[in-house]
């Protein structure tokens, strides 16, 4: 149960950080007037990419606490 606890804690945090960092780069990249759905229209693809490494990462963090733990 403690594997699972560190895993969902890394995960949220990796997934809060990547949410931080990318709101504050597309705030600081705005231009009015400019067009940004095309940045948009890839984030799925982004989002999606960064949701598996994320949840990898997650993984073996979990594994390797829950080792040294033991």
């Amino acid at each position: 149960m403690k594997k699972y606890f560190i895993f969902i804690g890394s995960f949220i945090l990796l997934l809060a950080a990547y949410q931080i960092g990318t709101g504050l780069w597309l705030t600081s990249t705005y231009e009015p007037g400019s067009s940004t759905q095309s940045i948009a229209e890839n984030m799925t693809l982004v989002n999606s990419v960064v949701l598996l490494v994320s949840a990898s990462i997650a993984f073996l963090l979990s594994q390797i606490v829950g080792r040294r733990s033991v």
